[in-house]
Formats: structure tokens, C-alpha cells, sequence
């Protein structure tokens, strides 16, 4: 079955609360200026010194994840978005 495909303001949403409630302490700790790739759907996440590589990596464990990206420690988000022909990443401060 195919997974309803969610909008940029509902991805950000998604993550950060995810970020906020589940991975932020957790992650501060010891990843603190990584970025984390968090599929919005499962809450299976993925952590890197590039914000790309930690999607990458997402994407090669999960089938068509929606992904939200955050940089560790930072209040400035990123989230990628599944967009026509590849994927991108917005800027979202």
C-alpha cells in the first residue's frame, strides 16, 4: 500500500515534534552539531556529519521515507523533501 505523501509544513511537523519528544536528548548528547534524518512515518532516524549522508543513508534502509532533517543542538531546520525527479533539501529557518 502506498504511503500518502505528506506536505512540507506536515514533514516539519512530524520531525520536529519526533526531534523534540523521542531523539533530542538522546542525540545532544553525543552527536551534538551532526545532522539527523528522521523518517516522519516510522520514527527510524539516521545520524551523519553531512546532512545529505544522513539521508542517504535513511533512504538505503527504508523504502521511500518522508524525511525530516535537523542539525544536532541547533534550532535552524532542514527538511528534505521528496520532489519530482530526485530528492531536495530545503532551508527551513
Amino acid at each position: 500500500m502506498k504511503t500518502r505523501r505528506l506536505s512540507r509544513e506536515e514533514i516539519g511537523s512530524r520531525g520536529s515534534e519526533i526531534y523534540e519528544t523521542q531523539l533530542k536528548k538522546l542525540l545532544e548528547q553525543g552527536s551534538r552539531d551532526q545532522f539527523v534524518a528522521i523518517d516522519v512515518e516510522t520514527g527510524d532516524y539516521e545520524v551523519a556529519d553531512e546532512a545529505h549522508a544522513a539521508g542517504t543513508r535513511l533512504r538505503q534502509r527504508r523504502s521511500d521515507p518522508q524525511v525530516f532533517i535537523a542539525k544536532v543542538g541547533h534550532s535552524a531546520a532542514f527538511h528534505a523533501l521528496r520532489l519530482a525527479g530526485g530528492d531536495g533539501i530545503e532551508r527551513n529557518d
